[in-house]
């Protein structure tokens, strides 16, 4: 048989390209390192000068869910994240549901961010309407997306570089003017951690509730376990590489600014740009326009990112038929990329054009989903390892009980200050899945097919 038959008749895979380094860009590309600046008004004055306490607490209760992450990817590296690990170490349908609950969560924030994309680009240039933004970027990135994971982690770094440079250089004329007597005129101030004048508890969990949402990159990640060279030695270290990075970066920078403006919380004019009215205060106006072109990139990356996350979640789903297998498990001949699901996930992005009043909405949601997933993580670790293996000891228990006991737990006090919309919204989302899921399994009767983990 020639190659050419091999090739026509052998199984499409997907094309493992990615190592550690275009994986933690990745990830950080998902979460967008400006994204600290973007939150910088509402969450200021939401909780009353303590934005880098409810970034800590955030980045604390992460770290153990990304310890379970690393857990689970070590027994599972395949495509399909939250879905595979609950699918498989806890029951097929509650695997579904934990799908299901995430898919929300990767379908929205690429809506999200093609609408601030829209919204900003049209601030400043009010003679392009922000459908047409939309449509343009959504196509730009489908189109990068279908090409391949590898050309899309390589546009990642670039950007990436460029974020992580400007929020280096915001850090640093910011501290300079600190030290030059500027805002709090020290670099050393307990307030800006802790203000018992304002503090709030519920205010700060609520906001770091929401900020749960700017870790989500490490769980993106693991979405691309089957395209990464040797995943079993490579995930583990990109999901901590990601939330060990992002939360220092993020906290550091939540410290300096709220040290560079200390009645900000007070004095703010518009929380949602409320980073627009920083740079002004620091002497650094232009700052502004060059955040704005950067920050476009980046919120163009999280979108392109959070593409290639939900159709690699899609296709784990499609590939178990527990979705149409036809059209959610296929593969491009050409591109070895699941490019139905590129396409539909950038179509149902495109609806950012009706949902311009409804943001904080379609945000909330967004937040449920990712916590509800966090938590089924945490869970999938016990029964796999601890009630299934049967792994005990003093060790064991420690790694495969207690530490994910920790991450469950913190994660339901989050929960419980998420506000009540987010809730209401993701129980309407989780109801339509148990009515999907009875019908798929006859009233619950059948199990959803297995999941295939052969490449």
């Amino acid at each position: 048989m020639s190659d050419l038959n091999q090739t026509q008749n052998s199984e499409v895979t997907l094309k493992r390209t990615l190592n550690l380094p275009l994986l933690i860009m990745f990830g950080l590309a998902y979460l967008a390192p400006t994204v600290v600046f973007n939150n910088y008004g509402i969450f200021t004055e939401a909780t009353g000068g303590m934005y880098m306490l409810a970034f800590a607490i955030t980045t604390v209760a992460m770290c153990f869910t990304a310890y379970s992450y690393t857990q689970m990817v070590k027994v599972y590296p395949k495509a399909g994240s939250v879905y595979t690990y609950a699918h498989r170490s806890i029951q097929p349908h509650v695997g579904f549901m934990a799908g299901w609950v995430m898919l929300v969560d990767y379908l929205l924030l690429p809506m999200i961010c093609y609408l601030l994309l829209g919204t900003y680009i049209n601030e400043y240039f009010p003679a392009i309407p922000v459908w047409v933004c939309v449509v343009v970027v959504a196509g730009l990135g489908a189109a990068i997306n279908i090409v391949g994971a590898k050309t899309a982690s390589i546009v990642d770094t670039i950007i990436i570089a460029l974020q992580v440079g400007f929020t280096l250089l915001v850090l640093i004329v910011a501290i300079k003017y600190i030290t030059g007597g500027g805002g709090a005129g020290t670099l050393v101030d307990s307030t800006a951690v802790y203000n018992p004048k304002t503090f709030d508890f519920g205010s700060i969990m609520g906001v770091a509730a929401i900020l749960c949402v700017s870790f989500v990159g490490f769980d993106a990640v693991t979405t691309m376990a089957e395209e990464t060279k040797n995943p079993d030695q490579v995930m583990g270290k990109a999901i901590m590489g990601v939330i060990i990075g992002a939360g220092i970066l993020f906290t550091i920078t939540a410290y300096v600014t709220q040290l560079a403006w200390p009645e900000a919380y007070r004095e703010i004019q518009d929380p949602n740009v409320g980073i627009f009215e920083l740079f002004p205060q620091i002497d650094q106006a232009w700052l502004g326009d060059v955040f704005f072109v950067i920050d476009n990139c980046a919120t163009f990356v999280c979108a392109m990112a959070g593409i290639a996350a939900v159709s690699r979640i899609l296709y784990g789903m499609g590939r178990d038929n527990i979705l149409p297998k036809k059209f959610f498990g296929k593969l491009s001949p050409r591109f070895q990329t699941p490019v139905n699901n590129i396409l539909i996930t950038s179509i149902i992005a495109l609806t950012a054009i009706f949902y311009e009043e409804n943001l904080m909405g379609a945000s909330a949601l967004v937040s449920f989903g990712a916590i509800i997933g966090f938590i089924m993580v945490n869970l999938s670790v016990i029964f796999h390892y601890y009630v299934r293996g049967k792994e005990r000891g003093l060790k064991n228990t420690w790694k495969h009980l207690v530490v994910p006991c920790i991450g469950i737990l913190i994660l339901i006090v989050v929960f419980a200050n998420l506000e009540i919309q987010a809730k209401i919204l993701g129980g309407a989302w989780l109801l339509v899945g148990i009515i999907y899921l009875a019908v798929k399994t006859k009233g619950f009767k059948t199990l959803p097919p297995e999941m295939h983990l052969d490449e």
